[in-house]
């Protein structure tokens, strides 16, 4: 299209500014909503992702072969002999999209109390390391978080202490079965209570110091069952599984795994969650060819006259299609516009301030990922170009039946429009 083509389109449209201004409106202000509601998807997405690999998962995990998800006691990374622990985190950590690493043992076990006993999922970390990569000591509820200063002290969620009436001082009991066949026991103290909002960790977690569970499991320093990664960006967690798994290969058998591997269920409702901006992305086309298609209608019916005048003076069909379209490609760039300029103060709102939705209810668990009652949003440039893209050939589309209708006409007969 050429720049006189556009000047004219662009003056044609503020024949009637009233109609354009309603048209550009409605357009900008649906653009705005669209760019708010990719923000606050994006955010969302972002903010299941990160809550469902931050409590007790990490980012990446590292396996032996077959370990998970049953989660045998007795297959450690390296096997029955182990391995140099120090060595493998250290190969972890020559990647740089690695931000921190740390080792983890599990166990089974019954937790014993004064008066109540009940089964417990147990985890040994290195207090220190794991924070870096896990964020289960911000929710801490009472007490504290281990620390190597108390190696027999342990955490446990506030609904499995309740159940077992222990609070923190407590002193309770572990009785597992260890690696070499023997039962393990030892008494503990409860440090600190946790709450995640997952009932099933919140009822049945224990969280205690590796050495500590080693000892309980008759484990030797070299032999542990996982190492929990965490990257500096997340949205790489495959990519870097893949090249991880080749690296460590090499040292020894293993199986790495990407959170969308391990949590399937969070990586399914991502995929629903672009599935559903997708549609609301679609659902506002089709208004916006509504607008658009009733707009430049009407421009052409009111203009019969004036159009067949201007094909009687050699205006060919094709330059008055030309024209039509130009008139459609600037309502919907002023309509970008006018929806960019309102929908900046939006996402600055929605990332700094997030949508409080406390007045709607408690937390909210989707896909087994507690979600609190503040929603951030998240700038999502990819969707916030795909809106503009789409309404812009939306645009094109909706102007093409008008632009076919006005270059039909007839000019001997559309001169005789009054």
């Amino acid at each position: 299209m050429s720049g006189r083509l556009l000047q004219l389109a662009w003056r044609n449209l503020w024949r009637n500014p009233r109609r354009t201004l309603i048209a550009m409106s409605a357009i900008g202000f649906g653009y705005a909503m669209l760019l708010f509601v990719a923000c606050l998807m994006a955010g969302l997405r972002q903010q299941m992702i990160e809550t469902g690999t931050s409590l007790v998962l990490s980012d990446i995990e590292v396996h032996a072969p077959g370990y998970y998800p049953k989660r045998s006691i007795h297959q450690t990374l390296g096997g029955r002999q182990g391995t140099n622990v120090g060595a493998l985190l250290a190969a972890i950590a020559a990647d740089p999209r690695v931000d921190a690493a740390s080792p983890r043992v599990y166990g089974y076990g019954l937790v014993s109390a004064t008066h109540q006993s009940a089964g417990a999922e147990i985890l040994g970390v290195v207090p220190n390391q794991e924070q870096k990569v896990t964020v289960l000591q911000t929710r801490i509820v009472k007490g504290s978080y281990l620390t190597e200063r108390m190696p027999k002290g342990i955490v446990v969620g506030d609904k499995f202490a309740t159940t077992i009436g222990v609070g923190v001082g407590s002193e309770i009991i572990l009785l597992t079965q260890a690696a070499d066949g023997s039962m393990g026991n030892d008494l503990y103290t409860v440090v600190g209570l946790f709450h995640t909002g997952l009932d099933a960790m919140d009822r049945g977690l224990v969280l205690m110091s590796l050495s500590s569970l080693q000892e309980l499991l008759r484990l030797p320093p070299v032999r542990i069952h996982e190492v929990g990664i965490k990257l500096h960006d997340i949205t790489e967690a495959t990519t870097t599984a893949a090249a991880l798994g080749i690296q460590l290969s090499k040292i020894l058998p293993v199986q790495v795994r990407a959170w969308p591997e391990l949590v399937p269920e969070l990586a399914d409702y991502v995929q629903f969650n672009r599935g559903v901006t997708f549609i609301l992305f679609f659902i506002f086309f089709l208004l916006a060819v509504i607008g658009i298609v009733n707009t430049m209608l009407m421009a052409v019916i009111e203009r019969t006259r004036e159009l067949g005048m201007l094909m009687a003076v050699g205006m060919r069909p094709v330059q008055v299609v030309g024209l039509i379209l130009a008139e459609a490609v600037a309502l919907t760039a002023a309509s970008l516009v006018l929806g960019g300029a309102i929908g900046a103060p939006l996402l600055w709102y929605l990332q700094v301030h997030g949508l409080n939705l406390g007045g709607a209810g408690g937390e909210v668990s989707l896909a087994g990922v507690v979600v609190g009652r503040h929603w951030y949003g998240r700038q999502d440039f990819l969707a916030y170009s795909q809106a503009a893209l789409g309404l812009a050939v939306t645009a094109l589309a909706s102007a093409l039946y008008p632009a076919l209708r006005a270059a039909r006409f007839r000019p001997t007969e559309a001169l005789r429009k009054v």
